[in-house]
């Protein structure tokens, strides 16, 4: 279409010059001569050439412009993938469940269900859950000793509940890693977010408070955030781009009915972001990355952002750690290339297994893929609409990649 464009023009010209030529030759010289030739194949080729350079500099200028913004726009969406695929790095995981003294590592790999019939603490009748008794060490009280210990002053005693007993016993796998991060100035201490409804945000944040107190920890900054964030409270963190180390709190915890497939229990993970330089005895344990929430009806388009964020092959996910199942969730598994993980064996349904703990199930499926010490490959977490890859560092390596 272009050169049959130009071929008119062409012709226009050849036949325009000529005859404007001849009606402006001067009548007393002859039509002849390289003279007139000259004017005839000038009058017919240099307008032609004009505009051909005309439209040729444009036609080079648009493409420039265009080459040019799309290698500066190359450039800054590279640039976006690389912050995008910038992990946060695990340094523990601590749970408190009721496991009847087992580990969750056995407990995961009988795939057997330890959800029974209770009864509620206030409520008639029995729930198919899982809660903790009444009679669990949970409810001893504290001594004397252990009540001095957790404050110097007797105004600022915690509130020792069940509940704070509870994140107690979480937060204390993580007490060593935050002594350790805590020897640097205050600014850089980590920081507390607390995954809680709305109606409940202040009693979780006054409990975490009390479960630092009760564990001797130092007194670090507290704040909730939305339950439903679930694992995005990483994602916030990333792009606020934080220096400073992050613990994760999340518990489930029913003084009241409980409902159907639900389980108590408390959570508590420790990431940092690599920005500063970690003490000798502190070791990576697993590297998770960017969480992304598909919209309604499109999660196998989230499973696939997860593993470009992840940086990892869909092929090569052999393990699902599925906390809340999708409606079609293996069909959506399949349509994103994760293969193996749509097999029964490559899928860990903890929601089976422990049960739903809420705003606490992607902590969990963190701390499970840590404790179950797999680390043949990338690893996929689902909470729900949320996916996110992670990968387990092994023992004999963690200090080498610290």
């Amino acid at each position: 279409m272009r050169f049959r464009r130009w071929a008119a023009i062409w012709l226009v010209c050849n036949v325009l010059g000529p005859v404007i030529v001849l009606l402006a030759w001067p009548k007393g010289e002859p039509a002849s001569g390289l003279t007139f030739w000259g004017w005839i194949v000038a009058a017919s080729n240099v307008p032609f050439l004009i505009l051909l350079g005309v439209g040729r500099a444009a036609y080079e200028a648009l493409w420039y412009r265009a080459h040019w913004r799309n290698h500066h726009r190359d450039r800054w969406l590279a640039r976006q993938i690389g912050f995008a695929q910038r992990p946060l790095h695990v340094l523990d995981a601590g749970y408190c469940l009721p496991l009847a003294g087992r580990s969750l590592a056995d407990v995961v790999a009988d795939k057997k269900s330890i959800l029974k019939r209770q009864i509620p603490r206030h409520g008639p009748g029995k729930v198919l859950c899982n809660r903790f008794e009444d009679s669990d060490l949970l409810f001893a009280p504290f001594t004397a000793g252990e009540l001095e210990g957790s404050t110097d002053d007797a105004e600022g005693r915690p509130d020792i509940t069940p509940a704070v007993q509870m994140i107690r016993a979480a937060l204390e796998s993580l007490a060593p890693s935050i002594h350790a991060l805590t020897r640097y100035e205050q600014a850089y201490w980590p920081q507390v977010r607390v995954l809680a409804e709305p109606e409940v945000a202040s009693l979780r944040v006054t409990q975490v408070n009390d479960a630092l107190r009760l564990a001797a920890l130092p007194p670090l900054e507290v704040q909730a955030v939305p339950a439903a964030g679930g694992l995005l409270v990483t994602d916030a963190w990333l792009d606020a781009r934080e220096r400073r180390p992050l613990v994760v709190v999340a518990a489930a915890w029913y003084d009241d009915g409980i409902g159907e497939g639900l389980a108590e229990g408390g959570v508590a993970v420790l990431f940092e972001a690599g920005y500063v330089r970690l003490p000798p005895e502190l070791t990576r344990k697993a590297t998770l990355h960017r969480p992304v929430e598909a919209i309604d009806g499109e999660m196998e388009y989230g499973l696939a952002n997860a593993a470009i964020w992840g940086e990892a092959d869909a092929v090569a996910v052999t393990k699902a750690w599925i906390t809340r199942p999708v409606e079609h969730g293996d069909r959506a598994l399949k349509a994103a290339g994760f293969l193996a993980a749509v097999k029964d064996a490559g899928q860990c349904r903890l929601e089976r297994i422990v049960g739903n703990l809420g705003a606490a199930n992607g902590l969990l499926a963190i701390a499970a893929a840590i404790e179950a010490g797999r680390s043949d490959g990338p690893q996929l977490i689902v909470d729900g609409p949320q996916s996110a890859i992670l990968h387990v560092i092994p023992a004999r390596n963690e200090r080498s990649q610290a």
